[in-house]
């Protein structure tokens, strides 16, 4: 007898994800039974997903963390290479948001997380469904363990040589070389240890340092490194150039809640 499958919509109760859904938030599966099969570190769940997901193209930026932990917990939950995960949320006025999570497992044995949504980046508007032939905003995450990365964080497409301490720091952290996580705080430190450094500088080495914070769980530390951040901008605000700083800051400290 043919294994019975049933499309569920639900709104998933504290209960159950430890987090109330919003009434625009629907998740769909055809399978709920609870794998566990997604083993990334929050960290970087948080990170990626909310920045790709929820801020870029303007894709949901009003999301509460509440909002944002309902999506990543019911990934963690229910998503696996034989199930895959439907996000809807409603946007007012607008066809609605959807967004469809996989895990592909290649024939070289190497796994991805793809999040597919209906979000065209040609028109700028949300298409009735997904699409994956258009050219459909998509984005790819390999895994490995507990290490998710974006396709362009991975090392072999950057040349570390090339790059300022800052940003080497911050490849190292999103690297998907376990290694390269020892050299983060050391860098950092040389940044830091620098006389001439600009203000610019500065925030984007602690920014840095407020990320590696987060990654190694050291609550107290980030929580004295947010004040410090805080103090600075607010030291700088009449600075030119900062306005890209300031958002990634205001995205860090939206990751930090939902770290909690």
């Amino acid at each position: 007898m043919p294994k019975r499958i049933c499309i569920i919509s639900l709104i998933i109760l504290l209960s159950s994800i430890g987090y109330a859904q919003s009434d625009k938030i629907k998740i769909k599966s055809e399978n709920l039974k609870e794998s566990n099969y997604l083993k990334a570190d929050d960290f970087y769940l948080t990170h990626y997903l909310y920045i790709d997901l929820f801020l870029r193209e303007g894709l949901f930026p009003e999301a509460s963390p509440e909002e944002v932990s309902s999506i990543l917990n019911a990934l963690k939950k229910y998503i696996s290479i034989e199930n895959k995960l439907d996000i809807e949320i409603e946007k007012p006025g607008k066809r609605n948001y959807l967004i469809r999570f996989v895990i592909l497992k290649k024939d070289d044995g190497t796994e991805l997380l793809i999040a597919f949504t209906n979000w065209s980046t040609k028109e700028k508007i949300f298409e009735k469904e997904i699409k994956i032939e258009n050219d459909s905003y998509t984005r790819w995450y390999f895994l490995n363990g507990d290490k998710m990365t974006y396709r362009k964080d991975m090392s072999n497409e950057n040349d570390y040589s090339d790059m300022t301490k800052s940003d080497l720091a911050n490849a190292y952290l999103f690297d998907e070389l376990p290694e390269n996580d020892l050299e983060i705080k050391s860098t950092i430190d040389n940044i830091l240890n620098e006389s001439d450094l600009n203000v610019s500088d500065n925030i984007m080495a602690n920014l840095v340092l407020l990320k590696y914070q987060i990654f190694q769980r050291e609550n107290e530390s980030l929580i004295k490194q947010t004040e410090y951040l805080n103090d600075l901008f607010e030291t700088n605000k009449y600075e030119p150039n900062l306005r890209g700083l300031k958002m990634a800051f205001d995205a860090t400290k939206f990751q930090i809640e939902l770290m909690k």
